[in-house]
């Protein structure tokens, strides 16, 4: 009985080494390859972020967004939608973006590995008798008409 106790002791430690190590190799697949076996997406948006995320009632402030391609053979078609309150307007320039419903868009062709950087206008405005708000603002990225990327950012506006 003490001989198969010990033998049970035993494999008990060989399967608790096995799996150690079994679990090590992992750590290490993910850690070391991981990263090697993923695909550069297509398009990257780089950066996409507001100015000043705070201003004054019937203030400016910009959304400044890069995007890069990874596809040194094709261009492709990027639409970026808009989302807020309606009193937030989009402009390129001073001219209003385009807009279908409460979306406002920007579209843009990006070349074969070319990088984009776009400065879209933001003004704002509050209500009367608001004194503070903060306004929530969704850029959404389409790639050839699929969505890639979103981003939320946050924009408080305040009577001077």
């Amino acid at each position: 009985m003490a001989k198969s106790m010990s033998r049970g002791m035993s494999e008990s430690g060989n399967f608790i080494f096995v799996l150690a190590f079994a679990l090590i190799l992992l750590f290490i697949f993910a850690v070391v390859l991981g990263p090697l076996l993923r695909q550069t997406p297509i398009v990257e948006v780089i950066d996409c972020s507001l100015t000043s995320d705070t201003v004054a009632n019937e203030g400016l402030t910009s959304i400044t967004f890069t995007m890069k391609s990874n596809d040194k053979d094709n261009a492709h078609e990027i639409r970026v939608e808009f989302t807020s309150h309606q009193l937030v307007e989009f402009m390129l320039g001073s001219q209003n973006l385009p807009r279908e419903n409460d979306v406002w868009y920007y579209t843009e062709t990006l070349n074969p590995s070319a990088s984009h950087t776009q400065l879209i206008n933001v003004r704002v405005s509050l209500e009367s008798g608001i004194a503070k708000l903060a306004y929530r603002i969704t850029a959404n990225f389409y790639l050839d008409g699929r969505q890639f990327y979103n981003k939320n950012l946050d924009l408080t506006v305040q009577r001077s």
